[in-house]
């Protein structure tokens, strides 16, 4: 796991100030946020809608899980992975100075994910999918999209949006597969409180004029899926927000994929960080910067120039491989070497007997979803 400090976050960046009217007299049990004499996902529940400004009624002194004199996303995740660990009794150390939200997530994630939130449970509601078509401006004729609205949908409350694209020769139907993960684990994040209420639209990458369908391992080929960049960002993008209650902005907006789609996640990501403020990528293939393996490819950027390029940094930027993967080999441990060398902080997750499939893609979507929108 890579992690280098770029930034310092201090108690001034304080989403909130304790609330006034509790004091250290009314201390009780460190995380218990609500004061009910337990701690569980209720508390984070609290805690978030405090956050949001749905909801003061918190004992902000138990819910001071870094003993700052404040509430703020770092207890936010602090008291999350005390939940999952189960180490809820004893008060948590303060965050280390100039600790960046990156890192903070980092602490928790893993390449284990629990059974009960990997499978789809039965008579649980996983939201509903919606098939739409939109006109790429760039490939000059409608293309597809799946759409999935989270469960309980409210038409009248705005929702951030992750972004999910495929593998080569894929389409959005590819990632709705139970083995990629999408889908049951962003059900079963939201009921157990670790990840946001959110819109997941599942991309067709492939942007073409004279075809719907790559024609094979070719430069010219794989440059079709290079310009899904401007087709996500000037055509279904503005489709999205016309027609769906989003919440806009990089703060709202994440990008992921596996193979060919976490190629493009970050190649789209790392050059777009004012419109996506997380970036995932499951075993990216290569060609972002030169390589060979079956095809030359001749790179979107110099290695010298592999870093996130922009003003602005991605809260979380996430690469993870498997050790065993036969179709990417080391190219995404390649990836995250050279994004140490260029000095460019992120997460790295190397997975133990990995391959190029739903063994990495729903350990990466497991910790992805349980770090976007959050910041």
């Amino acid at each position: 796991m890579r992690r280098k400090l770029l930034g310092l976050v201090t108690a001034a960046a304080c989403a909130a100030l304790l609330p006034s009217a509790v004091g250290a007299a009314e201390y009780g049990v460190k995380g218990d946020a609500n004061s009910d004499g337990e701690i569980n996902v209720m508390d984070v529940i609290s805690l978030q809608k405090h956050l949001l400004g749905e909801n003061t009624n918190i004992n902000g002194v138990n819910a001071d899980m870094n003993d700052d004199n404040c509430n703020d996303i770092f207890d936010l995740g602090l008291l999350r992975y005390a939940i999952v660990n189960d180490k809820t009794a004893e008060p948590q150390s303060p965050a280390p100075v100039g600790e960046s939200y990156m890192q903070l997530v980092g602490r928790s994630f893993t390449a284990s994910v629990p059974y009960e939130i990997a499978a789809r449970q039965p008579g649980a509601d996983y939201g509903t999918l919606e098939g739409i078509e939109y006109f790429s401006t760039i490939a000059n004729k409608q293309k597809r999209a799946n759409v999935l609205l989270p469960p309980d949908f409210d038409s009248s409350r705005q929702y951030p949006v992750l972004y999910v694209n495929h593998g080569i020769f894929g389409d959005c139907q590819s990632m709705l597969d139970d083995g990629m993960g999408v889908i049951p684990l962003a059900g079963n994040l939201l009921r157990s409180g670790e990840a946001e209420p959110m819109i997941i639209v599942f991309t067709s990458m492939y942007t073409s004029i004279d075809s719907d369908q790559c024609r094979g391992f070719t430069p010219e080929e794989t440059a079709k899926y290079d310009a899904f960049r401007e087709d996500l960002t000037e055509c279904l993008m503005p489709y999205v927000n016309a027609h769906y209650p989003t919440r806009t902005g990089r703060e709202n907006t994440a990008i992921a994929g596996f193979s060919m789609g976490g190629r493009e996640s970050l190649y789209i990501g790392m050059t777009k960080p004012e419109v996506f403020g997380y970036v995932g990528a499951a075993c990216p293939a290569p060609g972002i910067v030169p390589a060979q393996d079956i095809m030359t490819h001749p790179g979107n950027m110099a290695k010298e120039d592999f870093y996130v390029h922009g003003n602005v940094k991605p809260f979380v930027l996430f690469l993870a491989g498997g050790t065993n993967d036969g179709v990417v080999g080391k190219f995404p441990q390649e990836y995250d070497q050279l994004l140490t060398h260029n000095g460019e902080e992120h997460l790295w997750l190397e997975v133990q007997g990995g391959g190029h499939d739903g063994s990495v893609v729903v350990p990466m979507f497991y910790n992805f979803l349980r770090s976007v929108f959050r910041c």
